[in-house]
């Protein structure tokens, strides 16, 4: 039996390649921070326009269109905070950039 060489850098676990200095690490976690209480605000305005947009369609028998537009908005917003809050991003939400669906 013959051995077949493995690359070692295969093996590793992958890695953020990134490195951070301590500076670094206390800015995100100050930004962590203000994002994690807006996200609190944003779970309550969801529920909030939740709860608007079932009564105006319990009334009227339809959606009302701009409701579910700042919907959308919000739960790409939401889903953003969880990307950095994670740490799958480094790209800051609203209010660090623009509000509205990534292009």
């Amino acid at each position: 039996m013959t051995e077949e060489t493995v690359d070692p850098q295969v093996l590793e676990e992958p890695h953020v390649s990134e490195k951070t200095n301590d500076q670094n690490v206390w800015m995100r976690g100050l930004f962590m921070l203000i994002l994690a209480v807006l996200f609190g605000v944003a779970e309550f305005i969801l529920a909030v326009s939740a709860i608007i947009q079932f009564l105006w369609m319990l009334i009227q028998k339809e959606k009302n269109g701009p409701i579910a537009a700042f919907g959308e908005d919000l739960s790409d917003w939401l889903a953003r905070v969880a990307k950095f809050q994670t740490g799958s991003t480094e790209d800051k939400p609203f209010p660090f950039t623009k509000w509205g669906r990534e292009s």
